[in-house]
């Protein structure tokens, strides 16, 4: 796993909230819920690419460059410490 920080966040029951990342076999610890954050998709027209809520369909943000951009800023987004936390879990 290297020097990679993963976040998440233990709710008051024992479970783990997180952005998936493969960098962490969470199935190591029991049973697993996976719900879409996000679509990361590329605008044909403005030749960007762009986050959009799987929940709410907003558009978040679409003036990346490159996919890895995006991919970046929803990591981001949607961490337990961004501003898109409260979305996934409230």
């Amino acid at each position: 796993m290297g020097d990679k920080v993963i976040q998440l966040a233990i709710t008051p029951n024992g479970g783990v909230e997180m952005l998936w990342d493969d960098a962490l076999d969470v199935k190591q610890f029991g049973d697993v819920k996976v719900e879409r954050a996000s679509h990361v998709e590329f605008d044909n027209t403005k030749s960007k690419w762009y986050v959009q809520s799987a929940k709410t369909l907003k558009v978040l943000r679409d003036d990346f460059d490159s996919r890895d951009e995006a991919l970046a800023w929803e990591k981001q987004y949607y961490s337990p410490t961004g501003e898109g936390w409260k979305e996934l879990v409230g």
